[in-house]
C-alpha cells in the first residue's frame, strides 16, 4: 500500500486475540505523532468475535481516527471497512464541515476491499452510561427490550480499575433487575490520542474547548458497538441525547448530536439519536418521575465525572444540577445515588454566586436556565429545605446579558413547555 499523502494513518494488522479482542496497528506520518499517544489499539469485548469480518473489525479503530484525520487532513489507509459505514462518514462529514470551517477535510480514504455487510435486525441496543440520559432513554425504550451496552475507557480512563468495578456491580444490578442483558467493552479508543495537544490545537474551534466532548466522543463510542452489532444481530443502536434543544435549535455543536448520529450506520445497523425532543429537567418530569411512580424503583444515577472516589461527589456543578432536578420534581436525589442534607440548597446558592463565571464559560448556562425555566411562581416543594433556594433561584441572573433576556428566555422555556406537552407525552408512549 503506498503512502501518496504528507500526512496518513494507516490502519495495518487488524486481528483478534484471544477469540474477544481486536488490536489494531497504527503507522502515521511524523507530523502526527504529537496527536498519539500510543500506537496500537484494541478493544475487548465479552463475546466471541469470531464470525465477525474484517470490514466490522476496522470499523471501533476507523470511526475512533476520523475526527483527527478530518481536522488536519491525514488520508486513512485500511485494508477492508463496510461500505455503509465509508458512506455514512461522507455524510457525516458534510455536516460537519460547516461546523468547523477551520478543519482541512480533505482526507481521502484508500481501501483495498469495501464490503456489503448482511446480517439479521432481530434486537435493539442502547448506549449505557448509567447516566440521567442513557437511564431515561432506557425507560422510554423499555418496552424495545434494548441491549445495554457499557464502555470502559470513555468517560472513566482504564487506571481507574476499583473505580470500574464499583460503577460495573451498580449496573449489572441494574441490568438483573431490568431483566436486560448487558455488554461491556474495554478500550484505549480515548486514551489513543493525545487529548491535551488536540486541545490546543483545535480546542479554540470546539464547544467548551473541549475535543472529546465537542468532537469525538460519539464517533468513538459508537464505532466500538460495530462488533456487538454484528454478533446480537443488531437493527438499532440508540445514544441518548445530551444536547439541551434550546442549544440544538440555535445551532448547538456537540460530539452527539442528531445531525450525526442519526446518519452513522454500518451494514444493516443504523444508530438513532434519542431523546432530542426533551430537554434534561423534560427528561426528568416527563419520563423519570413517571417510571419511580409506575415501577417504584429508582435508579442509582453516576453523573459525576470530576473524580473517581465516590460514584458522585455531590459538590461538583454537574451533581447539583442534577440533585437540583430532582428535588423540583420531588424526587428525593438520596434514593438516586446522591447523598444530601438539609444543608445542601445554602452551599448550593453559595455555589451559583461564586462559580457562575465557571458554568457560564463551560456552555452550562443552558442546563441552569432549564431547570429555572420549570420553577413554578408559586413553590410548594421543600424538600431539604429547598423551597427557599428555588423561590431565590427563579430570580437569579444566570446570564451575562440583561435581565429582560433571561425573562425573554424563561417565558419562552414555559410556552414551548405547554406547546409541546402532548407532543412529548405522546413520544413518551411511542418509544
Amino acid at each position: 500500500m503506498n503512502t501518496i499523502s504528507k500526512k496518513y494513518i494507516r490502519i495495518e494488522q487488524t486481528r483478534v486475540l484471544n477469540d474477544n479482542t481486536i488490536v489494531a496497528k497504527l503507522v502515521f506520518s511524523k507530523n502526527l505523532k504529537k496527536y498519539f499517544q500510543c500506537s496500537s489499539f484494541f478493544a475487548k469485548y465479552d463475546v466471541t468475535l469470531q464470525n465477525v469480518g474484517l470490514s466490522i473489525l476496522n470499523v471501533p479503530v476507523v470511526a475512533d481516527i476520523i475526527p483527527l484525520a478530518w481536522a488536519v487532513g491525514a488520508d486513512i489507509f485500511v485494508k477492508e471497512l463496510d461500505k455503509n459505514f465509508l458512506s455514512s462518514l461522507e455524510t457525516v462529514k458534510t455536516v460537519m464541515r460547516k461546523w468547523y470551517p477551520d478543519f482541512s477535510f480533505s482526507t481521502t480514504f484508500h481501501i483495498d476491499n469495501q464490503v456489503t455487510n448482511f446480517y439479521p435486525q432481530t434486537n435493539n441496543a442502547l448506549l449505557f452510561s448509567g447516566g440521567l440520559d442513557s437511564i431515561c432513554s432506557y425507560v422510554a425504550c423499555k418496552n424495545k427490550k434494548p441491549i445495554l451496552i457499557m464502555i470502559w475507557g470513555g468517560d472513566i480512563p482504564l487506571a481507574e480499575k476499583q473505580f470500574w468495578v464499583k460503577v460495573k456491580q451498580k449496573y449489572k444490578k441494574f441490568a438483573y433487575r431490568e431483566n436486560s442483558q448487558l455488554h461491556i467493552i474495554k478500550s484505549n479508543s480515548r486514551e489513543l490520542l493525545n487529548e491535551k495537544n488536540l486541545v490546543a490545537d483545535f480546542g479554540k474551534f470546539c464547544t467548551g474547548n473541549s475535543w472529546w466532548g465537542a468532537v469525538q466522543h460519539g464517533f468513538s463510542s459508537l464505532g466500538l458497538c460495530a462488533p456487538i452489532a454484528r454478533t446480537e444481530n443488531l437493527g438499532k443502536i440508540f445514544i441518548a441525547s445530551s444536547v439541551n434543544p434550546v442549544s440544538l435549535k440555535n445551532g448547538g455543536i456537540w460530539g452527539s448530536h442528531p445531525l450525526i448520529d442519526n446518519n452513522i450506520s454500518w451494514g444493516p445497523t443504523k444508530i438513532v439519536h434519542h431523546g432530542d425532543e426533551f430537554s434534561r429537567q423534560e427528561k426528568i418530569r416527563f419520563v423519570l418521575k413517571p417510571y419511580i411512580e409506575r415501577d417504584g424503583n429508582y435508579p442509582f444515577l453516576r453523573v459525576c465525572y470530576s473524580q473517581f472516589k465516590k460514584l458522585n461527589c455531590g459538590k461538583c456543578e454537574k451533581c447539583l444540577r442534577t440533585i437540583t432536578g430532582l428535588v423540583l420534581e420531588d424526587i428525593d436525589p438520596n434514593a438516586c445515588g446522591f447523598k444530601i442534607d438539609n444543608d445542601c440548597f445554602n452551599f448550593l446558592k453559595k455555589f451559583l454566586v461564586t462559580n457562575l463565571p465557571v458554568i457560564q464559560s463551560h456552555s452550562n448556562t443552558a442546563m441552569w436556565l432549564d431547570v429555572q425555566s420549570h420553577i413554578p411562581y408559586n413553590v410548594s416543594v421543600d424538600m431539604y429545605n429547598s423551597k427557599e433556594f428555588f423561590e431565590w433561584f427563579k430570580n437569579f441572573n444566570l446570564s451575562k446579558k440583561s435581565k429582560p433576556k433571561k425573562s425573554k428566555y424563561r417565558v419562552n422555556c414555559i410556552l414551548n413547555s405547554f406547546d409541546n406537552l402532548k407532543s412529548i407525552v405522546s413520544k413518551i408512549f411511542y418509544f
